[in-house]
């Protein structure tokens, strides 16, 4: 057994016997293809969670490269093939390991709204789901963590069906059309988060 299905099988038994713990929609990640998965982000919990969830590939997500500065951390993550990028200004050198990424079969985790949003409710998606799934001629997948994070209490993480951007892949988009792109896969995250909430 490689690192990644090591730290996975770990994830899945955390999460099993620390939460009440249920993927929704499992059968919508695709075996093979350029995939992205887009997530709400409320708690350090969350990587762990949508890591757990995905079975059939193996997943490269994306987190701010400050963290990679703690070590062992940072070692860890490199292993588990998250990509550092800058936040604020992402290089082009990260945008190419982000593509690069796509095309050879991981799926890519990301949360549209860039950062966690701790208080209640949502915040504001970040243009650059919609360039990564452009570039990248990849589907997105929304997907909703619903929890309130306290041990031995529900966790559901609902996996709706893959949004295709084909339509702009020729196009060349502003950042606000971009942005604009990425608010709409959140507002389906959203909207699942309320309605499995119930």
């Amino acid at each position: 057994m490689n690192f990644y299905k090591f730290v996975i099988k770990a994830f899945k038994c955390f999460s099993s016997i620390f939460f009440k713990y249920k993927v929704i929609g499992r059968d919508n990640i695709p075996d093979e293809g350029n995939i992205i998965i887009a997530s709400n982000h409320k708690s350090n919990l969350d990587p762990i969670f949508l890591a757990a969830a995905i079975e059939n590939r193996e997943v490269a997500a994306i987190a701010k490269k400050e963290i990679f500065k703690i070590k062992p951390l940072g070692f860890i993550l490199k292993k588990l093939n998250v990509i550092p990028i800058n936040r604020e200004k992402p290089d082009v050198s990260t945008i190419k390991n982000i593509l690069r990424a796509i095309k050879e079969g991981y799926v890519l985790g990301i949360f549209p709204e860039g950062t966690r949003i701790k208080e209640p409710g949502f915040g504001q998606a970040k243009g650059g789901l919609s360039v990564f799934a452009i570039k990248g001629k990849a589907l997105v997948i929304p997907v909703s963590i619903i929890s309130n994070y306290k041990l031995f209490n529900r966790v559901t993480v609902y996996i709706d069906k893959p949004i295709s951007f084909e339509e702009y892949y020729k196009q060349k988009l502003t950042s606000e059309e971009n942005e604009k792109l990425a608010q709409n896969v959140l507002e389906v995250i959203k909207e699942n988060y309320y309605i499995n909430s119930k």
